[in-house]
């Protein structure tokens, strides 16, 4: 967990409350993405965090490994996020799969 650097994969943006939403691409292929996603009404799914979800998504910049946005995370958030490391790893691993992040 010291090695891995979380990067991010897809855009986001803000809900009124300050939460996140993803916005992740109806289509990977880069050919697709180009023609089709701008003639598109809704080009992307939107994926709404909760306040832990989006405090992680904002601590993940490209350049903190994972222990150290634990260790913030655990600091800012203290009881709301424990177990910190059992949740926070299995929020990476399912933004990982989902193709949110990579590493």
């Amino acid at each position: 967990m010291d090695r891995l650097i979380p990067r991010r994969l897809v855009k986001h943006e803000y809900d009124e409350n300050g939460k996140v939403i993803l916005l992740k691409p109806k289509f990977r292929l880069p050919l697709l993405q180009k023609y089709l996603l701008p003639r598109l009404k809704r080009p992307y799914f939107r994926i709404y965090l909760d306040e832990i979800g989006s405090q992680v998504w904002n601590h993940i910049d490209g350049q903190r490994n994972a222990l150290e946005i634990a260790h913030s995370l655990q600091k800012e958030l203290g009881n709301k996020i424990e177990p910190v490391y059992e949740r926070f790893g299995l929020f990476l691993r399912q933004l990982k799969t989902g193709g949110f992040i990579s590493y």
